[in-house]
């Protein structure tokens, strides 16, 4: 049935561009010249393929909102590692693996630091205090800083003696892999473990769809004045309508032909699948730009099946500058042209069906689509221009024209604004969504500058690879004046901490324990304090506060609590501009409270009369990992 629905979708826009573009007569007329009768012919398969494919998307998205096919699995049939590539990552790497661990007690977050210049390692170890879960791989210079395909690599070795070798436990042993700002939604390992994801024992990877975390942020270029912040805010929302949307629709669809793509934040491997990708090319992941869309590849050439989870998300930092913006698509753009090295061995594998394929190689073309319309588009218009002056344009039929606009050039992009309306919950308006959708129109012509860029590279043998800049990289913490009040009240109260124990019978490290809970779940907390503020929602940011005051309380953490309670007053006034004014002192007291409480448990584990022992599973262990090169 749905080869069938390609077939005449497929003939009917072919027909239409057919009809619009070469025998109207009011662009053009076959048989004046060869080379632009060829030009108009491409333009118009082009024109046809890409209305059916976001047809398909469309009918297939909708479909799949309407009736959510995720079950709900039991995570802890599994053992779960996570693994988070860092180089200079200082600034978010504490919120990253503080979420990890404070959604998912289980799971082992291992912290991979590729030669950072700043205190990136320095901030794992601090975390390493709280938590026998949280681990630090250091990879050092000569071998360090050469991919992060490099990088996960070294952290596969490591997890993968941690593990052992029985093969029960490492068949259930997923490995996951978060960017350093990475967010990962609550019932993420629940739907992992469900019957369509991992608990089907066919599937080799899955990845999750992605949102971006800062969308709700009204400044976020502080820095800068009103116009930059809301061209700002404009690439924001539209970066994750994006992934939200016609990502997302791309990968719902791929479920459907077989070829679900791998992703670098939020994707999940099985330890087995790893090792047999190493048995093969000597490492699970390659060289490449993407090196994640290329394992994704080598699991379907396996005759594996990836997985897509829509009704889970990873959530990363998106990025209001367009310079940093396309720097990091460019990187994307040429790592998925090197990937299409990977094709030949698809088709050799015989694993993938005709409509695997067709879409694999539709996808892997993009590239020489975006060229030959960046190309083919003026070179027409100009040539149209010189023959006939004036008249060219006078000759051109305006509802033609219009028509022609509408259904290929504004719809396709458009109708996602009213899509992303419905995924998102209505967080923006149906104006705001059809402004949004007619800017998407706008937002997708920045793929002709990337891909132009990509191209070139690749042509000129440049395969190197630049990080992704944060947004609060460079950015300097100013110093923070405490009135007399916070000043005379402690940071930390010893004689809680001991309240604690008596209350726990007298378990000294039940009380540490709870403490230190506290502590690891601090960055989770000041950064949903912060992002609520930042966005200005009101509920959110009361919520935020609230937990920060009570816990503080919880732990004898006088001064946070007092200076938690003024910044809630501020909410309750509705006053945006102190509440934003306070903010950072409630995250400077937060930050000295936490330490004062990683010296308290380290000299009470050292005074403990027994030695800390935990189980060989969950041992703390930093590794200096030199990894040869290949």
């Amino acid at each position: 049935m749905r080869s069938a629905l390609i077939i005449v979708l497929a003939s009917a826009y072919g027909l239409l561009a057919v009809f619009v573009f070469g025998m109207s007569g009011a662009f053009t007329r076959f048989g004046t010249m060869l080379w632009k009768d060829v030009a108009v012919l491409l333009l118009t398969v082009v024109a046809a393929c890409a209305l059916t494919y976001v047809s398909l998307l469309l009918m297939t998205f909708l479909r799949e909102i309407r009736a959510p096919r995720s079950t709900a699995g039991d995570p802890d049939a599994l053992s779960w590692h996570l693994l988070v590539p860092c180089r200079d990552e200082e600034n978010v790497i504490a919120e990253t693996v503080s979420a990890a661990r404070t959604s998912f007690p289980g799971a082992h977050v291992w912290v991979i630091d590729d030669a950072s210049e700043d205190s990136t390692a320095a901030v794992v170890r601090d975390l390493m205090v709280f938590d026998p879960k949280v681990h630090l791989i250091s990879r050092v210079a000569p071998e360090a800083r050469t991919g992060k395909g490099d990088a996960l690599n070294a952290a596969y070795r490591i997890v993968s003696e941690h593990v052992g070798d029985s093969p029960t436990d490492r068949h259930r042993t997923i490995v996951g892999v978060l960017d350093a700002d990475g967010f990962l939604s609550d019932n993420t390992l629940t739907l992992l473990a469900g019957p369509e994801s991992f608990g089907d024992d066919e599937i080799g990877a899955v990845q999750l769809e992605v949102w971006m975390k800062n969308r709700g942020d009204r400044r976020p270029r502080p820095e800068d004045g009103r116009l930059l912040n809301l061209v700002g805010r404009m690439l924001v929302r539209m970066q994750d309508l994006e992934f939200r949307t016609t990502n997302s629709a791309m990968q719902v669809l791929r479920v459907r032909t077989g070829t679900v793509g791998m992703g670098g934040n939020g994707q999940f491997t099985r330890l087995t699948v790893l090792d047999t990708i190493a048995e093969e090319q000597g490492r699970p992941w390659g060289k490449k730009l993407c090196e994640d869309y290329e394992l994704g590849l080598n699991i379907l050439a396996m005759g594996m099946r990836n997985h897509y989870v829509r009704d889970a998300h990873v959530s990363q930092e998106a990025l209001p500058y367009t310079r940093r913006l396309i720097r990091q698509r460019t990187r994307w753009a040429q790592g998925n042209m090197e990937c299409a090295s990977a094709l030949p061995a698809l088709r050799k594998s015989r694993e993938l069906s005709a409509a695997g394929l067709l879409e694999i190689h539709y996808f892997m073309l993009q590239p020489l689509v975006m060229m030959l319309n960046l190309v083919l588009v003026p070179l027409l218009l100009a040539v149209g221009v010189a023959q006939h002056g004036a008249d060219f344009w006078r000759g051109l039929d305006p509802l033609l024209v219009l028509g022609a606009a509408l259904l290929f050039l504004i719809l396709p992009y458009a109708v996602w604004g009213l899509v992303y309306r419905r995924v998102s919950g209505a967080e923006v308006s149906i104006p705001a969504a059809v402004g949004l959708g007619l800017l998407n129109l706008v937002y997708v012509y920045l793929t002709y500058v990337y891909y132009a860029r990509a191209a070139w590279r690749a042509v000129t043998g440049r395969t190197g690879w630049a990080k992704t800049q944060r947004n609060a990289d460079g950015r300097v913490l100013a110093p923070v004046e405490l009135s007399p009040e916070l000043q005379a009240l402690a940071l930390i109260l010893p004689s809680r901490i001991e309240d604690l124990v008596d209350e726990l019978e007298g378990r000294s490290d039940l009380g540490m324990d709870f403490v230190s809970g506290w502590a690891i779940m601090w960055p989770t907390r000041q950064s949903r304090l912060e992002r609520a503020v930042a966005a200005e929602v009101l509920a959110p940011a009361r919520d935020a506060i609230g937990s920060i005051k009570v816990s503080s309380a919880m732990v004898g953490a006088e001064r946070l609590e007092r200076a938690a309670a003024q910044l809630e007053a501020a909410l309750v006034d509705r006053d945006m501009e102190a509440a934003r004014a306070l903010v950072p002192v409630v995250t400077a007291i937060g930050r000295d409270s936490v330490d004062v409480v990683r010296q308290e448990i380290s000299v009470r584990r050292a005074l403990q009369s027994t030695a800390h022992t935990v189980a060989p599973e969950t041992v703390t262990e930093t590794r200096m990992v030199p990894v040869r090169r290949r």
